[in-house]
């Protein structure tokens, strides 16, 4: 069944919006139809549609059950500023891979200014790969201060700091029992000495992801892959 993001009022589910339009005029559904809708609560609403208008769709609910594809870790990735369509780019992979947070920074050396910039696109970008990836469950974005990502990452249990040039070899092995993992990458031009100097501070796991450098995006997309994989995500 094909799967909307709506409003769930008891009995009744709604569709509004962009996902209205794909329901009516992309797929064509009808009445009597059948489609999952999602509203973030880590549910499926097996629905029936109902009735569909210029500005709304309704649906009875039919059946209700958790979802397998959940996140079942705390994984959250905080990665510093990079340019938008890459960290659209890493927005969309880290849904896939099951990630709970993602924490967006500015650093010394980041390509994107954060003030102004605004959560919109992210949020579309989200539910579209929420559906895709067949989640019920929304991954969690917000902006942050370099000072408020120090302290959001010091305050999670297992700390992985990809530190390129200067990480050290890492047994991913070891992830198997770790629930709350934090992953932290740089943007394209890395760190500052200063900057790592204080990420450091919080004890992290000092690792390497190889000798050859990577792109930021692919270094956060392939350390919450490896994280999300070995801790059974």
């Amino acid at each position: 069944m094909k799967r909307f993001i709506g409003k769930i009022e008891e009995s009744q589910a709604i569709i509004e919006g962009e996902e209205l339009n794909h329901l009516r005029n992309v797929l064509r559904l009808t009445v009597g139809d059948e489609v999952i809708v999602v509203n973030g609560d880590g549910c499926d609403y097996v629905c029936q549609i109902t009735k569909i208008d210029k500005n709304i769709a309704k649906l009875s609910v039919k059946s209700k059950k958790n979802n397998k594809n959940n996140a079942k870790n705390q994984i959250s990735l905080f990665i510093s500023a990079i340019k938008r369509e890459k960290l659209e780019l890493v927005v969309q992979k880290a849904v896939e891979q099951g990630i709970k947070n993602l924490y967006i920074f500015e650093s010394q050396f980041s390509t994107m200014k954060l003030k102004g910039e605004k959560l919109v696109r992210y949020q579309k970008i989200i539910e579209s790969a929420t559906k895709q990836c067949e989640r019920a469950d929304f991954m969690k974005i917000e902006l942050l201060s370099f000072s408020q990502m120090l302290e959001k990452f010091a305050a999670h249990k297992t700390r992985l700091f990809a530190n390129e040039r200067e990480g050290e070899e890492f047994d991913f092995a070891s992830l198997k029992s770790a629930k709350d993992i934090a992953i932290l990458v740089g943007c394209e031009g890395g760190f500052s000495a200063e900057e790592k100097q204080q990420i450091l501070q919080t004890k992290p796991e000092n690792i390497s992801l190889g000798t050859r450098i990577l792109r930021a995006e692919t270094a956060a997309i392939l350390l919450a892959g490896i994280a999300s994989l070995f801790s059974g995500n």
